[in-house]
Protein backbone atom coordinates (compact mmCIF):
# COMPACT_ATOMS: atom_id res chain seq x y z
CA UNK A 1 0.00 0.00 0.00
CA UNK A 2 1.32 3.55 -1.17
CA UNK A 3 1.55 5.96 1.55
CA UNK A 4 -1.15 8.00 -0.40
CA UNK A 5 -4.13 5.41 -0.28
CA UNK A 6 -2.44 4.61 3.30
CA UNK A 7 -3.47 8.90 4.43
CA UNK A 8 -6.90 8.77 2.91
CA UNK A 9 -7.50 5.72 5.22
CA UNK A 10 -5.60 7.35 8.59
CA UNK A 11 -6.36 10.77 9.19
CA UNK A 12 -4.04 11.01 12.33
CA UNK A 13 -0.66 9.68 10.86
CA UNK A 14 2.67 11.39 12.06
CA UNK A 15 4.10 14.19 11.01
CA UNK A 16 7.27 14.57 10.12
CA UNK A 17 9.95 17.55 9.78
CA UNK A 18 11.38 15.75 6.33
CA UNK A 19 13.58 17.89 5.60
CA UNK A 20 15.06 21.43 5.49
CA UNK A 21 17.62 23.48 3.84
CA UNK A 22 19.23 27.23 3.44
CA UNK A 23 20.33 29.50 1.63
CA UNK A 24 23.03 32.48 2.39
CA UNK A 25 23.80 34.96 0.03
CA UNK A 26 27.92 34.80 -0.94
CA UNK A 27 28.50 38.49 0.59
CA UNK A 28 29.67 38.62 3.95
CA UNK A 29 30.19 41.93 6.00
CA UNK A 30 31.90 41.57 9.27
CA UNK A 31 32.22 44.03 12.57
CA UNK A 32 34.96 45.45 11.17
CA UNK A 33 32.58 46.75 7.75
CA UNK A 34 30.35 48.79 9.73
CA UNK A 35 32.85 50.16 12.68
CA UNK A 36 34.89 51.85 9.31
CA UNK A 37 30.62 52.86 8.29
CA UNK A 38 29.33 54.26 11.39
CA UNK A 39 31.42 57.05 13.81
CA UNK A 40 30.15 55.82 17.18
CA UNK A 41 32.63 53.10 17.55
CA UNK A 42 32.02 52.93 21.03
CA UNK A 43 28.32 52.52 20.81
CA UNK A 44 28.72 49.91 17.97
CA UNK A 45 30.90 47.63 19.99
CA UNK A 46 28.31 47.59 22.99
CA UNK A 47 25.31 46.73 20.36
CA UNK A 48 27.44 43.73 18.46
CA UNK A 49 28.31 42.46 22.47
CA UNK A 50 24.31 42.56 23.33
CA UNK A 51 23.17 41.12 19.63
CA UNK A 52 26.26 38.71 20.12
CA UNK A 53 27.59 39.61 16.08
CA UNK A 54 30.30 38.88 14.52
CA UNK A 55 29.37 38.12 10.53
CA UNK A 56 26.25 38.47 8.37
CA UNK A 57 25.21 37.12 5.09
CA UNK A 58 24.26 39.99 2.93
CA UNK A 59 23.06 40.62 -0.26
CA UNK A 60 25.15 42.93 -2.36
CA UNK A 61 23.16 43.32 -5.92
CA UNK A 62 20.16 43.97 -7.66
CA UNK A 63 19.96 40.01 -8.79
CA UNK A 64 18.88 38.83 -5.76
CA UNK A 65 16.08 39.23 -3.24
CA UNK A 66 13.85 37.61 -0.98
CA UNK A 67 12.29 35.57 -3.60
CA UNK A 68 15.33 34.11 -5.31
CA UNK A 69 16.94 33.04 -1.68
CA UNK A 70 13.53 31.41 -1.61
CA UNK A 71 13.92 29.51 -4.78
CA UNK A 72 17.02 28.20 -4.50
CA UNK A 73 16.45 27.12 -0.56
CA UNK A 74 13.30 25.29 -1.95
CA UNK A 75 14.94 23.74 -5.17
CA UNK A 76 17.81 22.60 -2.75
CA UNK A 77 15.28 20.98 -0.31
CA UNK A 78 13.03 18.90 -2.82
CA UNK A 79 16.36 17.51 -4.07
CA UNK A 80 17.43 16.43 -0.77
CA UNK A 81 14.38 15.05 -0.37
CA UNK A 82 13.97 13.37 -3.77
CA UNK A 83 11.15 15.15 -4.64
CA UNK A 84 11.05 15.53 -8.60
CA UNK A 85 7.72 15.14 -9.89
CA UNK A 86 5.99 18.60 -7.49
CA UNK A 87 4.26 16.48 -5.32
CA UNK A 88 3.77 19.18 -2.99
CA UNK A 89 0.24 19.87 -1.88
CA UNK A 90 0.24 22.71 0.19
CA UNK A 91 3.16 25.92 -0.45
CA UNK A 92 3.00 28.46 2.12
CA UNK A 93 5.37 31.35 2.31
CA UNK A 94 6.24 33.99 4.74
CA UNK A 95 8.28 37.12 4.67
CA UNK A 96 8.21 40.55 6.41
CA UNK A 97 10.22 41.86 2.90
CA UNK A 98 8.10 40.48 0.11
CA UNK A 99 9.12 40.73 -2.75
CA UNK A 100 5.28 40.66 -4.39
CA UNK A 101 2.42 41.32 -2.61
CA UNK A 102 0.47 40.13 -5.62
CA UNK A 103 0.11 37.30 -6.98
CA UNK A 104 1.58 35.46 -3.78
CA UNK A 105 4.66 34.64 -3.52
CA UNK A 106 3.79 31.36 -2.36
CA UNK A 107 2.70 30.94 -6.46
CA UNK A 108 5.43 31.87 -8.16
CA UNK A 109 7.20 29.21 -6.34
CA UNK A 110 4.89 26.79 -7.08
CA UNK A 111 5.47 28.26 -10.85
CA UNK A 112 9.10 28.02 -11.04
CA UNK A 113 9.58 25.00 -8.76
CA UNK A 114 7.18 23.25 -11.15
CA UNK A 115 4.48 21.67 -8.36
CA UNK A 116 1.13 20.15 -9.63
CA UNK A 117 -1.71 21.96 -9.88
CA UNK A 118 -3.65 20.45 -7.23
CA UNK A 119 -1.80 22.93 -4.62
CA UNK A 120 -2.98 25.41 -1.71
CA UNK A 121 -0.27 28.11 -2.19
CA UNK A 122 -0.44 31.18 0.42
CA UNK A 123 2.21 33.86 1.74
CA UNK A 124 1.91 34.22 5.64
CA UNK A 125 2.92 37.99 6.90
CA UNK A 126 3.60 37.49 10.72
CA UNK A 127 6.89 39.49 10.61
CA UNK A 128 9.90 37.32 12.90
CA UNK A 129 6.93 35.41 13.41
CA UNK A 130 5.96 34.38 10.24
CA UNK A 131 8.09 30.55 10.07
CA UNK A 132 7.02 29.93 13.39
CA UNK A 133 3.61 30.21 11.81
CA UNK A 134 3.69 28.98 8.91
CA UNK A 135 5.12 25.46 10.14
CA UNK A 136 1.62 25.77 12.37
CA UNK A 137 -0.77 26.31 9.99
CA UNK A 138 1.02 23.79 7.33
CA UNK A 139 0.72 20.83 10.08
CA UNK A 140 -2.97 22.15 11.37
CA UNK A 141 -3.98 21.84 7.30
CA UNK A 142 -1.91 18.57 6.43
CA UNK A 143 -3.92 17.23 9.44
CA UNK A 144 -7.74 18.30 8.00
CA UNK A 145 -7.67 16.79 4.32
CA UNK A 146 -6.97 12.91 4.48
CA UNK A 147 -5.18 13.35 0.87
CA UNK A 148 -2.76 16.25 1.91
CA UNK A 149 0.46 14.46 2.57
CA UNK A 150 2.93 16.55 1.93
CA UNK A 151 3.76 20.94 2.40
CA UNK A 152 6.43 22.93 1.43
CA UNK A 153 7.41 26.15 4.21
CA UNK A 154 9.48 28.67 3.24
CA UNK A 155 10.68 32.29 5.08
CA UNK A 156 12.77 34.02 3.28
CA UNK A 157 13.89 37.81 4.36
CA UNK A 158 16.35 40.44 2.70
CA UNK A 159 16.67 42.05 5.99
CA UNK A 160 19.90 44.17 4.61
CA UNK A 161 17.69 46.06 2.35
CA UNK A 162 15.70 47.95 5.18
CA UNK A 163 18.36 49.25 6.80
CA UNK A 164 19.33 52.55 6.86
CA UNK A 165 22.31 54.53 5.58
CA UNK A 166 22.85 57.08 8.42
CA UNK A 167 22.01 54.64 11.60
CA UNK A 168 23.16 51.67 12.69
CA UNK A 169 20.35 50.01 14.05
CA UNK A 170 19.12 47.41 12.37
CA UNK A 171 21.79 47.64 9.56
CA UNK A 172 24.42 46.51 11.60
CA UNK A 173 22.01 43.06 13.45
CA UNK A 174 20.80 41.78 10.54
CA UNK A 175 21.24 39.43 7.40
CA UNK A 176 19.53 37.67 4.64
CA UNK A 177 18.83 34.13 4.44
CA UNK A 178 16.27 31.76 3.02
CA UNK A 179 15.34 28.19 4.81
CA UNK A 180 12.75 25.90 3.40
CA UNK A 181 11.59 22.53 4.94
CA UNK A 182 9.48 19.97 3.74
CA UNK A 183 6.70 18.50 6.53
CA UNK A 184 5.57 15.23 5.67
CA UNK A 185 2.84 12.37 7.20
CA UNK A 186 4.73 9.12 7.51
CA UNK A 187 2.95 5.73 8.08
CA UNK A 188 5.27 5.77 11.43
CA UNK A 189 3.46 5.63 14.41
CA UNK A 190 5.70 7.74 16.18
CA UNK A 191 3.54 10.91 17.32
CA UNK A 192 5.85 13.29 16.09
CA UNK A 193 4.86 16.53 15.13
CA UNK A 194 3.52 19.65 17.12
CA UNK A 195 2.65 19.10 20.47
CA UNK A 196 1.43 21.92 21.73
CA UNK A 197 1.84 26.18 21.01
CA UNK A 198 0.97 29.37 22.74
CA UNK A 199 0.89 32.55 22.08
CA UNK A 200 1.05 36.30 23.60
CA UNK A 201 0.39 39.81 21.79
CA UNK A 202 1.34 42.97 23.50
CA UNK A 203 0.38 45.67 21.26
CA UNK A 204 1.39 48.50 22.97
CA UNK A 205 4.54 48.00 21.25
CA UNK A 206 2.70 48.70 17.83
CA UNK A 207 4.67 51.72 17.20
CA UNK A 208 8.42 50.34 17.94
CA UNK A 209 9.40 49.17 14.99
CA UNK A 210 6.83 50.50 11.63
CA UNK A 211 7.75 49.40 8.00
CA UNK A 212 7.23 51.47 5.83
CA UNK A 213 7.18 54.24 8.22
CA UNK A 214 3.75 55.79 7.48
CA UNK A 215 1.83 53.29 5.69
CA UNK A 216 1.63 52.47 2.23
CA UNK A 217 -0.40 55.38 1.61
CA UNK A 218 1.79 58.07 3.10
CA UNK A 219 5.32 56.39 1.60
CA UNK A 220 5.83 59.51 -0.14
CA UNK A 221 6.42 61.31 3.11
CA UNK A 222 8.87 59.06 4.79
CA UNK A 223 11.96 61.46 3.89
CA UNK A 224 13.63 58.28 2.61
CA UNK A 225 13.43 56.53 5.86
CA UNK A 226 13.20 53.07 5.29
CA UNK A 227 11.63 51.84 8.63
CA UNK A 228 10.60 53.42 11.80
CA UNK A 229 13.01 51.45 14.78
CA UNK A 230 12.31 52.62 18.21
CA UNK A 231 13.56 51.80 21.42
CA UNK A 232 12.34 47.66 21.28
CA UNK A 233 15.06 45.24 21.96
CA UNK A 234 12.30 42.41 22.87
CA UNK A 235 13.19 42.33 26.26
CA UNK A 236 9.68 42.50 27.40
CA UNK A 237 8.94 38.59 25.65
CA UNK A 238 11.67 37.13 27.64
CA UNK A 239 9.16 36.96 31.13
CA UNK A 240 6.60 35.92 29.07
CA UNK A 241 8.23 33.15 27.13
CA UNK A 242 9.18 31.58 30.56
CA UNK A 243 6.07 31.66 31.66
CA UNK A 244 4.92 29.72 28.90
CA UNK A 245 7.63 27.35 29.10
CA UNK A 246 6.39 26.12 32.82
CA UNK A 247 2.54 26.70 31.30
CA UNK A 248 3.78 24.26 28.16
CA UNK A 249 5.45 21.79 30.26
CA UNK A 250 2.98 21.51 33.40
CA UNK A 251 0.27 21.20 30.28
CA UNK A 252 2.00 18.80 28.32
CA UNK A 253 3.40 16.52 31.64
CA UNK A 254 7.36 17.66 30.85
CA UNK A 255 10.24 18.37 32.91
CA UNK A 256 12.39 20.85 31.25
CA UNK A 257 15.07 17.92 30.99
CA UNK A 258 12.68 16.28 28.61
CA UNK A 259 13.36 18.95 26.12
CA UNK A 260 16.46 17.67 23.81
CA UNK A 261 17.13 21.04 22.20
CA UNK A 262 15.86 24.71 22.67
CA UNK A 263 15.41 27.08 19.02
CA UNK A 264 15.27 30.42 19.71
CA UNK A 265 14.87 33.70 18.17
CA UNK A 266 18.50 34.88 16.99
CA UNK A 267 16.88 38.80 17.35
CA UNK A 268 19.85 39.23 20.08
CA UNK A 269 21.92 36.89 21.95
CA UNK A 270 21.24 39.25 25.14
CA UNK A 271 17.16 37.99 25.22
CA UNK A 272 18.59 34.06 24.29
CA UNK A 273 20.63 34.50 27.89
CA UNK A 274 17.88 36.07 29.98
CA UNK A 275 15.92 33.50 29.20
CA UNK A 276 18.60 30.62 29.87
CA UNK A 277 19.78 32.37 33.17
CA UNK A 278 15.93 32.63 34.52
CA UNK A 279 15.26 28.84 33.30
CA UNK A 280 18.39 27.07 34.00
CA UNK A 281 18.95 25.70 30.58
CA UNK A 282 21.92 24.26 29.65
CA UNK A 283 23.89 26.02 27.65
CA UNK A 284 24.82 22.69 25.27
CA UNK A 285 21.03 22.31 24.74
CA UNK A 286 20.41 25.99 22.96
CA UNK A 287 21.64 26.63 19.40
CA UNK A 288 23.08 30.14 18.76
CA UNK A 289 24.25 30.86 15.37
CA UNK A 290 23.15 34.89 15.48
CA UNK A 291 26.79 35.41 15.36
CA UNK A 292 27.47 33.67 12.16
CA UNK A 293 24.72 34.78 10.05
CA UNK A 294 23.06 38.19 12.03
CA UNK A 295 19.33 38.00 12.31
CA UNK A 296 17.30 37.25 9.30
CA UNK A 297 14.23 37.10 10.70
CA UNK A 298 11.59 34.46 10.22
CA UNK A 299 13.57 31.85 9.51
CA UNK A 300 16.08 32.58 12.26
CA UNK A 301 15.35 29.74 14.33
CA UNK A 302 14.93 27.65 11.87
CA UNK A 303 18.04 28.13 10.65
CA UNK A 304 19.29 27.02 14.14
CA UNK A 305 17.40 24.02 13.76
CA UNK A 306 18.90 22.97 9.88
CA UNK A 307 22.72 23.62 12.24
CA UNK A 308 21.91 21.10 15.48
CA UNK A 309 20.69 18.87 12.36
CA UNK A 310 23.97 19.17 10.64
CA UNK A 311 26.22 18.50 13.56
CA UNK A 312 23.73 15.14 14.44
CA UNK A 313 22.74 16.57 17.68
CA UNK A 314 18.98 15.90 17.12
CA UNK A 315 17.37 12.56 16.56
CA UNK A 316 13.98 10.89 16.23
CA UNK A 317 11.90 10.87 19.37
CA UNK A 318 13.46 14.46 20.60
CA UNK A 319 11.24 16.90 21.90
CA UNK A 320 12.48 20.81 21.11
CA UNK A 321 11.04 24.32 22.03
CA UNK A 322 11.02 27.33 19.43
CA UNK A 323 10.69 30.54 21.19
CA UNK A 324 9.94 33.53 18.36
CA UNK A 325 8.81 36.96 18.53
CA UNK A 326 7.47 39.64 16.17
CA UNK A 327 7.56 43.25 15.34
CA UNK A 328 4.47 45.03 17.64
CA UNK A 329 5.01 42.45 19.59
CA UNK A 330 4.24 38.71 19.45
CA UNK A 331 5.37 35.97 20.89
CA UNK A 332 4.96 32.40 20.55
CA UNK A 333 6.34 29.01 21.90
CA UNK A 334 5.88 25.57 20.43
CA UNK A 335 6.68 21.99 21.73
CA UNK A 336 7.50 19.53 18.64
CA UNK A 337 7.96 15.96 18.63
CA UNK A 338 10.77 15.15 15.85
Amino acid sequence: MNIANSIQENSSLSLKLAAIDTYHPSTIRNNQYYLDKFDDTEKLIEIFRKVGREKRHVISNSDENSLTMAISASNNVLKKHNVENGDIDIIIFTSTTLEYLAPTNALWLHSILGIKNECVCFDINANCLGMFMALEQAAIILNSNKIYKRALVVGSDHMSKIGCETKPIPSTIVGDAAAAIILEKTLEKTDSGMMDRIYRTDSSFKDSIVLPPNGFSQSHTSNNEKIRWGAFSGVESVEFAADALDDLLEKNQLNLEDISCFLFSQFTKFNIDLLQEKKNIPWDKIEYIGDQYGYTGANSLFIAYASRLKKGLIKEGDIILFWTLGAGYQAGLMLWKV
